[in-house]
């Protein structure tokens, strides 16, 4: 008995093992054979009833795995089967794509199938399928899964085999939903289905107006003749909003055949479109298609932009601004001259707002037999209109339009004369050049001193020179305009010859603007150190109030030996002259000059005018000289503040503390909010120290604007305190 059953048991085990085994083979071989299917695998050649069967076999093993329960599991089948697919479907195996596709549309049959697996299925009916697929997707277009019947009218939409499109007009017949029929709508537009153009027309008189912009959206992209004849229908039917569809629709057709090269085609629409338009509009005043007679000017002047220039006349007289700008920019769309010219021919004949828009077309055209046009409604009472044309002429640069801007920028006044400065000032052209040298030569004092400003700034090679020889020019008007001019040529002047105009120049207007030249031709210098000599060199021979004038001048060279000068200016007995050195030393550059203004400020016999100049200047060099070391700043500050005569200037030497953030001005500071007199400027200046601080030293900068805030000394104060507290306040230098 026992040996019967360890028989029994030993058989069964040989049984299991073997069908384990056999399973593992199959599996393997099923495994081979889609690796095979999928060009992963060296194939055997195979006939039709093979690929059949290997197709069928194959899916028989993929269909329990994308079934699977476990939704993430299904990916890896899917996959496979879909390159299986991609490899059936390549060029020259027509044999294995159509085997696969019809092994695909038996399996759909299968009862109790997974319906994310049908889905998956007619997904690769989509990719690969042709007319064997077609009887199949028509059926499922009926099934009562809706997403099922998507996926069959979308594989329909791409299958390249005519009867895809049978099928489809077929649906739209039966169609009662108006969702499934723009559906099936758009796939006949996008197949370009002419079999589907009656249909489609039909579809245009729907009562979802959804339904029938579809349709006119497919007949556009099925486009040709019987699609905008179907178009041109909807405009029997009453106005509706899908007159403009229809029109859109009608564009893009047009549009389409222009990019096909059929032009006469495309121009019949544009003009059927604008006549249309046009006529509706007369009809109809209460809507305006103004955008459908826009596209309709536009692309008539793209079909032939010679023969529709003819009707530019009659477009430029329309009621509607917005019709006569789409006719300057349909010009401007152009190669052709032709519109630009009859545009140009009656701009003066034009509204403002349409002269101003053909004036820019003529600018980018830059049209050389536009000039005169444009030179006439440089007169316009229309700003607008004279600003556009003195740029189109710049912009234009000829001969003609330069003498034509030099007028205006003579005579004119306004934004229109420094608009035509400002032009002249760059324009380019053969003549400009000669133009405004001429200018600048001979004529009215006046118009010359325009031309010798607008020398200074086209900045011409040779200008510094002639610039030079005005300025000695006995006319004063001539000789202010050539010095004003040489500031935009400060760095091509000899310092020496500008100084000895300036000695001889006459006290005034004259030598004032001769002045203001030296000071930017002292700054521009390159060698600095020689320019300053030189100006100081004719201070020597020049009289006394030329050496005033160019005193001032020498804070814009900042040099060692200027700053001597002006030292020893500032505390001259020559009331002009010291004057003269303590506002130069005011101005100076760096610091180096604070001492000698606050020792003049110290002196008892120092004039009142000449204390507070000094002593403000003084201030301001001492604030603002951050080259100098910190406490040789402070110190100064300190010593300006104990020798002031007035506590109005205690007052500005207490603020200048406060742009010196150091313990020593902040023990000084807490010092002074103990004195009634100045206890509100120090506050002030505390929290000033405080902001500049915080950059280097936050929590300090926080703590010293609290103290000012617990103090509550003054409202302004407090809520400076508060900034710096809150970190409002960024900080300053």
């Amino acid at each position: 008995m026992t040996r019967s059953l360890l028989r029994i048991s030993v058989v069964a085990m040989a049984t299991l093992a073997l069908s384990v085994v056999a399973a593992s083979a199959h599996a393997q071989s099923t495994d081979e054979l889609i690796n095979q299917l999928c060009g992963k695998a060296q194939a055997p050649a195979r006939d039709a009833a093979q690929l059949a069967e290997a197709y069928q076999k194959a899916f028989d093993y993929l269909l329990p795995l994308m079934s699977a329960q476990d939704v993430g599991s299904r990916y890896a089948p899917q996959i496979r089967l879909q390159d299986m697919g991609s490899y059936a479907a390549r060029p020259g195996a027509e044999i294995e794509r159509e085997t696969l596709a019809k092994v695909l549309v038996k399996n759909l049959d299968q009862p109790n199938l997974v319906r994310e697996v049908r889905h998956w299925i007619v997904l690769q009916l989509e990719r690969i399928g042709k007319g064997e697929s077609v009887p199949c997707l028509a059926k499922l277009m009926t099934d009562p899964d809706e997403n099922l019947r998507d996926y069959a009218r979308r594989a329909l939409e791409k299958n390249p085999d005519p009867s895809a499109t049978d099928a489809l007009v077929k649906s739209l017949a039966d169609a009662k939903d108006s969702k499934w029929k723009i559906g099936l709508i758009n796939a006949l537009g996008t197949r370009r289905a002419r079999k589907a153009i009656q249909p489609l027309t039909d579809a245009l008189s729907d009562a979802d107006p959804k339904v029938a912009s579809a349709a006119a959206t497919a007949l556009s992209n099925i486009g040709g003749q019987e699609g905008v004849t179907a178009l041109a229908s909807v405009f029997n039917m009453p106005p509706s909003p899908l007159y403009m569809k229809a029109s859109q629709c009608m564009i893009d057709v047009a549009q389409e055949m222009l990019r096909q090269n059929n032009v006469a085609g495309a121009a019949e629409i544009y003009t059927a479109l604008y006549e249309g338009a046009t006529r509706f509009a007369r009809e109809n005043p209460e809507a305006n298609p103004f955008n459908i007679r826009a596209a309709g000017i536009v692309g008539m002047m793209a079909c032939d932009p010679a023969k529709t220039a003819a009707r530019i006349p009659e477009w430029m007289r329309d009621k509607d601004a917005k019709v006569r700008a789409a006719v300057v920019q349909a010009a401007r769309n152009t190669t052709s001259k032709a519109p630009t010219q009859a545009l140009t021919a009656m701009l003066a004949d034009l509204d403002p707002q349409s002269q101003v828009q053909v004036l820019g077309l003529v600018a980018d055209r830059g049209d050389l037999s536009s000039v005169d046009p444009v030179k006439k409604v440089l007169a316009s009472d229309d700003e607008a209109v004279r600003l556009a044309a003195i740029e189109t002429l710049t912009k234009i640069g000829t001969d003609d339009g330069a003498e034509a801007l030099f007028q205006v920028a003579v005579s004119g006044s306004g934004a229109t004369q420094k608009a035509a400065r400002e032009s002249l000032a760059v324009m380019a052209g053969p003549r400009v050049e000669e133009i405004i040298a001429a200018g600048a030569a001979n004529g009215q004092a006046s118009a010359r001193a325009v031309a010798i400003g607008l020398l200074g700034k086209r900045r011409a090679a040779g200008t510094a020179v002639t610039l030079l020889g005005y300025a000695a020019d006995a006319d004063e008007q001539i000789s202010r305009a050539a010095f004003a001019a040489m500031v935009d040529v400060a760095d091509a002047i000899d310092a020496a010859a500008l100084a000895d105009l300036v000695a001889k120049a006459k006290s005034g207007g004259p030598r004032d603007s001769g002045v203001t030249a030296l000071r930017a031709v002292l700054a521009a210098a390159k060698n600095k150190d020689a320019a300053a000599e030189a100006v100081i060199d004719r201070m020597k021979t020049a009289d006394a109030e030329a050496r005033v004038a160019m005193l001032s001048s020498l804070d814009a060279s900042g040099t060692i030996a200027a700053l001597a000068v002006v030292c020893e200016a500032a505390q001259s007995p020559d009331e002009a002259m010291s004057d003269a050195g303590i506002r130069t030393l005011g101005n100076w550059p760096s610091f180096e000059g604070a001492e000698t203004l606050v020792s003049i400020a110290s002196k008892p016999e120092t004039s009142l005018t000449r204390y507070v100049l000094a002593v403000r200047g003084a201030l301001r060099l001492i604030a603002a000289g951050e080259s100098a070391p910190m406490d040789q700043r402070v110190t100064l500050c300190l010593a300006t503040f104990d020798k002031a005569r007035r506590d109005d200037e205690k007052r500005l030497a207490v603020a200048t503390l406060g742009a010196l953030p150091c313990q020593k001005a902040i023990e000084r500071l807490g010092e002074l909010i103990k004195n009634d007199a100045f206890r509100t400027e120090a506050a002030l200046a505390t929290v000033d120290l405080a902001s500049r601080l915080i950059m280097t030293d936050r929590q300090a900068a926080r703590d010293l604007a609290q103290k000012i805030r617990d103090m509550n000394i003054s409202d302004e104060a407090n809520r400076r305190a508060d900034a710096v507290i809150s970190g409002r306040f960024r900080g300053r230098r």
